[in-house]
């Protein structure tokens, strides 16, 4: 359960960009390049606008089964901090368990075991000192949610634990992200595979964030495996809270 909570955290990994809207126009005639360019500076602009957020969360974790079944490991309720650049804080509010809902001390004690803070690490894949590392490409236009979207595929040149392998979907109008696949260039150690998908909706007006996560996970070793599904929807965003830094800082 440990390792499943690890991988829900690494939605540092996600890039979670908060775009201001931008006027519409038509389709364009862009270069690779450009498209990334433009999706970079957007990036830019969402880090220079929001401070931080709150938002409520509810991930549930299972287990597929041998028969075509889910077997539900994990039901949580939480509250999301985050503060930017690198601050992240959980607290869990409820907790169902193997079918058991937990007692507000069980949550208590679910919550030391998982823990709560964590120092963030961004792995973008737009920025220019980051371009050297991938190659793109840009695949036939799609539509998603009813917006029209350039669709970036972007490959890692190398193998290495900071580096991302997917494909980005990129709002035709303003260029921001509004939907994200990958997979690590290199897993950790013990996962064998992990897949992860990001949808974003415009939460707040101008406002980007994601509102669906989804992790498709093996891992183990030797004799030891494991196949689990992480699905996380989160909601009731608040920006801009003025978050302090003693909030982040781990209850001993």
């Amino acid at each position: 359960m440990r390792l499943a909570r690890s991988l829900v955290l690494w939605s540092c990994l996600a890039l979670l960009p908060l775009i201001p809207a931008a006027h519409a126009f038509a389709w364009e005639n862009l270069s690779v390049a450009q498209i990334v360019e433009r999706a970079h500076q957007r990036e830019k602009t969402s880090q220079e606008l929001i401070r931080d957020y709150v938002c409520q969360a509810t991930s549930t974790i299972r287990e597929p089964q041998k028969d075509g079944t889910s077997k539900t490991l994990s039901i949580e309720e939480k509250t999301i901090y985050r503060k930017f650049p690198d601050q992240r804080m959980v607290k869990y509010t409820a907790v169902t368990e193997d079918g058991k809902v937990l007692t507000p001390e069980e949550v208590a004690e679910y919550q030391k075991k998982q823990g709560s803070s964590m120092s963030m690490q961004s792995n973008s894949f737009l920025g220019p000192d980051e371009r050297a590392n991938y190659t793109y490409e840009l695949m036939p236009p799609d539509t998603v949610k009813g917006v029209p979207s350039y669709v970036l595929r972007f490959k890692p040149k190398k193998k290495a634990k900071n580096l991302l392998d997917g494909t980005a979907w990129l709002h035709q109008d303003n260029f921001e992200i509004i939907k994200l696949t990958f997979r690590l260039a290199k897993n950790p150690k013990f996962v064998k595979e992990l897949n992860i998908s990001f949808d974003f909706d415009e939460v707040q007006p101008g406002c980007w964030l994601p509102v669906e996560l989804k992790f498709n996970v093996h891992a183990g070793f030797l004799l030891f495996k494991k196949h689990f599904h992480i699905h996380e929807v989160r909601r009731d965003y608040q920006i801009n809270r003025g978050l302090p830094d003693s909030l982040f800082v781990e209850e001993e």
